[in-house]
């Protein structure tokens, strides 16, 4: 019989509650004074929900909050005669016909919430929330420390109920049924002491959850572009514009479900079950049993049910364990769940009481929101952060609530006040303008910058530019002004910014957009070629479709030219005007430092460790270690976002161009919105350094401006470079600034040179670590870019984000942010299940996460599936990452195979040059673990993901020779959707 501490793992508490279930099954917690145990499988908690042999243990912050609670019910011990006489006595409370009769408060109350989200959090909430953090901190402390922090807030409830008790009015509340109430069993009613015990339960208990459940509706909710129109349609269907009314609340099936399976709430509340786990004691020595072992449990051990582990488990729901997806609650599907596979509300008798409340205040606060409002992140990249109290909600979480019904209004989404242009208007500029929309979808920031560009000049050509998130205008499509749209596609999906108005277009009716013009600008790479402008065509499409008239042929040509403006509004405007200087900057005399932010990149995370993998004549690989921000979490397979600053060589060379000096004070002033740092003072080198791209390739739209400056002698070698642009400049990856050193004479001003250039772009890099190596750490894995420029120019071309970070000093700061990959591109949920991964140089970086993850669950005690890695790099001793510590180790473990494929070393590969050519060498074992279920991910660039693919096909034709090209097209598609995960990355 084995014992617990056969799989001892000690990890702090707080990361537990954020991991979830990422630890396996059954493993003990070493906590100051005492022994506990978490689970996290329907196996395990089958067992320990057994009320027979099991009993609510009070634990923990548990405990230390009974300062305030004491006999409360929440946090009465098991054998308090208090708690089975206030159960008894609070029952009927909470009956359905009481919280029927509850209906026309709640409404009023929540109403009056919604009106009221532009004041500030109240004071109580605030006290609330910083007790319940110290309780949750307490536990770890030392039993002396406490002594010195205890404080009671019992006096003021005890003179609440003195007060209640002296009054002659009579109350139907819960207040007075606990006056008044008599025990049907003992007779007994209940104390003044424990009725305030009672209060305070009740106020933080109903105030955590419900608070907590909504918060995480709003995120998965915006997170999901089909279940957000899902549950507008359904209120607008139900509702209408009639308040909610209680004879509704049971038709709102998606939202609140048949039969009590309320599928939007209860899928919530299996994904994040604001609290996390359920805490029992054995009543007598007794065993549990987890895959074939059995494990000796004593009083004295205290087993936690992780919640959002058990929630999780992938024998209940799958491989899609970690998605959100209502339909899995929807009716008879919730029924046929296991019986202890879903138990957000505790278990047994010591279940919540207030579940029914907590129910008809979660359906009508939703009802009611979707009802009055749209809403929009106010950070279009956030993913979802925790922050941990004695229970849980989403940290950093900021949404835009948007009336419904309304003409839409100019509306940015890192700012809750519209758009508008301000600031100094240049000449033949008009604020009064007709109305021009710059709608954009972007994840890297590419199409942003479009948006932006175009709208520096609009005021110029007598437009009033409004630049807003896609999503912004989902549910009101601009009417009153053309609609101008830019995006790409990532790996076929609309950006993080773009899915909810995407989900509406493919739900949209004839005739809905017949009041719409619009033009469709697309952006991406043609090396993707199976997705390439898949979310641009799609949008052009059903926008003419549904009625909408198309202005422009859809294109992804430069969209700053005449042409846009005359054919958006004709001669309604003065096309002809001469193009002029949207930005004008000041130059000050003082001098003081400035901080950039930016809303998808708000964490400050830490260096800790800045290495060298690999290095040689012409290329270096690093790895760094960055601390992240504090409730900032990820996942194998995620990616990390950086904001780069330029090296200093560039900033240097902008300085010396235009005779500045690095502390000049500067303010920049602008009519239109803009990334750059307006109406403040800051450093010119500042500016340069972060907030712009400055060996950005130069535009068709860069060389007309730059004509206006040229002196004659130069005006002719700019007009040549113009008309072989592709060759010439193209190529050559002539940026502006490379332009204006090979022909100084070219006078511009600082400021028309400035709003030349792109804003700086974040960039995004595929986490290589394993949150169960460090949940608060994660590492990337970098190919620095610095070779000769292909100018022919004597600077070299360096790699804006990658000589940055490797530069960069352990212990600086630096802006990040986590992306969660596809849910297709994290590891299987069944960790037995084998894995085939195909990467090539910096690529092998989420493949690093995956194999790191499974290491740590093979010293944890769990199986896991072989993994087998086909690499490609130049040679053994040059850059084959990793090698000597980590993938050495892995390999004499026994769980990774790897095949390499060495280009300059290819007898060192069994002749294999490339990393298709090894995957088609030992397409056996390709065969044989696809037979075996295996799951494949490849990451590398556009011509190792097309290699790859072509050597997959080749092995698909040989085993089906019969096949035609459609039959096989077929199958690959297949094996796209189901079975293989790319990263491809330029």
């Amino acid at each position: 019989m084995a014992s617990l501490k056969s799989q001892d793992k000690e990890l702090p508490l707080r990361s537990l509650m954020l991991l979830a279930k990422e630890y396996g099954p059954i493993y003990q917690l070493s906590l100051p004074g005492r022994t506990s145990v978490v689970i996290s499988s329907l196996e395990l908690a089958d067992q320990v929900c057994d009320q027979k042999r099991f009993h609510k243990a009070v634990e923990g912050p548990l405990k230390e909050i009974r300062h305030l609670t004491k006999d409360g019910l929440f946090t009465a011990f098991h054998d308090e005669p208090n708690w089975a006489l206030a159960h008894r006595i609070l029952m009927p409370a909470f009956g359905p016909m009481k919280i029927r009769g509850m209906f026309d408060s709640m409404y009023d109350i929540a109403s009056q919430l919604i009106a009221k989200w532009d004041i500030e959090t109240p004071p109580f909430i605030k006290s609330m929330a910083y007790y319940l953090r110290e309780s949750s901190d307490r536990a770890s402390r030392p039993s002396f420390v406490q002594s010195y922090l205890y404080r009671s807030a019992s006096a003021r409830h005890i003179f609440i109920i003195k007060k209640r008790k002296e009054s002659s009015e009579k109350t139907d509340d819960l207040l007075g049924l606990m006056l008044t109430a008599k025990d049907p069993v003992t007779g007994q009613g209940l104390s003044d002491e424990n009725i305030a015990a009672n209060l305070v339960t009740f106020l933080i208990a109903g105030h955590e959850t419900t608070s907590g459940l909504l918060s995480f509706t709003m995120n998965f909710l915006l997170h999901n572009p089909t279940a957000y129109a899902k549950v507008r349609e359904e209120v607008d269907r139900e509702l209408g514009d009639q308040p909610i009314k209680i004879e509704q609340v049971g038709k709102l099936h998606y939202i609140a479900g048949k039969c009590e399976a309320r599928s939007v709430l209860r899928e919530v509340l299996r994904l994040t079950p604001p609290a996390t786990a359920i805490s029992m004691k054995a009543f007598e020595e007794t065993v549990i049993k987890s895959k074939g072992k059995q494990y000796i449990v004593t009083p004295n051990d205290t087993m936690h049910v992780l919640l959002p582990g058990l929630h999780r488990d992938p024998a209940v729901y799958g491989e899609n364990a970690d998605e959100f997806e209502p339909e899995r609650m929807l009716d008879d599907n919730f029924e046929k769940l296991p019986k202890n596979a879903w138990k957000p509300f505790g278990n047994g008798v010591r279940a919540c009481i207030g579940r029914p409340l907590a129910w008809q205040e979660a359906i009508i606060a939703v009802a009611s929101i979707f009802q009055k409002f749209d809403l929009v992140l106010h950070n279009p990249l956030y993913q979802l952060e925790l922050k941990a109290t004695l229970t849980i909600k989403p940290a950093n979480f900021y949404v835009h609530a948007i009336p419904r019904k309304r003409t839409i209004l100019p509306y940015h989404p890192a700012s809750p006040i519209a758009a508008q242009p301000s600031g100094n208007i240049p000449d033949g500029a008009s604020q009064d303008g007709l109305p021009l929309y710059l709608a954009y979808g972007s994840n890297s920031g590419t199409c942003k910058d479009f948006a932006q560009r175009v709208g520096t000049q609009a005021p110029i050509k007598g437009f009033n530019p409004s630049i807003v998130t896609l999503d912004s205008i989902e549910a009101n499509v601009p009417t009153n002004g053309p609609v101008i749209i830019f995006t790409a596609s990532y790996e076929g999906e609309p950006a993080d910014n773009a899915g909810r108005f995407v989900e509406a277009l493919r739900r949209g009716r004839e005739g809905q957009f017949s009041n719409v013009q619009y033009v469709v600008f697309g952006c991406g790479h043609h090396d993707w070629a199976h997705t390439y402008q898949k979310i641009p065509i799609l949008i052009d499409d059903l926008l003419e479709k549904y009625g909408a008239q198309r202005l422009l042929e859809r294109t992804a040509a430069d969209s700053g030219g005449d042409e846009f403006f005359e054919t958006v509004y004709g001669k309604a405007v003065d096309i002809n005007k001469e193009e002029q200087d949207v930005f004008s900057i000041e130059f000050k005399d003082n001098t003081r430092p400035a901080v950039l932010q930016k809303e998808d990149t708000s964490g400050l995370g830490k260096v800790i460790l800045n290495r060298h993998l690999a290095e040689n004549e012409d290329s270096l690989k690093i790895h760094i270690e960055i601390e992240l921000p504090e409730n900032m979490t990820y996942k194998a397979g995620d990616y990390l976002m950086i904001l780069p600053r330029n090296p200093t060589q560039y900033v240097q060379r902008v300085l010396s161009r235009f005779n500045l000096i690095p502390d000049q004070e500067i303010e920049i002033k602008s009519p239109v919105q803009t990334t750059l740092p307006t109406n403040k003072s800051i450093s010119v080198s500042e500016v340069i350094a972060g907030y712009v791209e400055v060996s950005q390739t130069a535009t068709r739209k860069n060389m007309q401006g730059l004509k206006r400056y040229a002196s004659e002698k130069t005006l002719s070698a700019l007009v040549a470079l113009e008309e072989d642009y592709k060759n010439a400049v193209f190529e050559k990856r002539l940026s502006v600034l490379d332009i204006l050193e090979l022909y100084p004479d070219i006078s511009i001003p600082f400021a028309s040179f400035l709003g030349m250039l792109p804003a700086m772009r974040i960039r995004q890099y595929s986490i290589s670590s394993s949150s169960l190596w460090n949940p608060q750490c994660v590492s990337i894995t970098v190919s620095v870019v610095d070779k000769p420029a292909s100018s022919g120019l004597s600077n070299r071309f360096l790699g804006v984000a990658s000589n940055y970070l490797a530069n960069i000093k352990p212990g600086e700061l630096i802006y990040v942010g986590v992306r969660s990959s596809p849910q297709a591109f994290h590891l299987p949920a069944e960790s037995s299940k084998p894995i085939v991964m195909f990467a090539a140089g910096s690529g092998i970086a989420p493949m690093r996460a995956f194999m790191q993850e499974r290491a740590i669950q093979v010293a944890s005690g769990q199986s896991v599936g072989k993994m087998i890695l086909f690499y490609g790099c130049r040679a053994p001793d040059q850059d084959y990452l990793y090698s000597t510590d980590d993938l050495k180790t892995w390999e004499d473990l026994g769980i990774l195979e790897i095949k390499p494929a060495f280009s300059r070393a290819v007898e060192h590969s069994e002749g294999n040059k490339y990393v298709q050519d090894r995957v088609w060498h030992d397409r056996d074992v390709i065969t044989e673990y696809y037979e075996k279920g295996a799951k494949f991910y490849t990451c590398g660039s556009p011509s190792v993901a097309n290699g790859i693919k072509d050597a997959l096909l080749k092995i698909i034709k040989l085993r089906q020779p019969s096949w035609d090209d459609e039959r096989v097209a077929r199958a690959w598609e297949v094996v796209q959707n189901e079975r293989l995960a790319t990263d491809v990355f330029a």
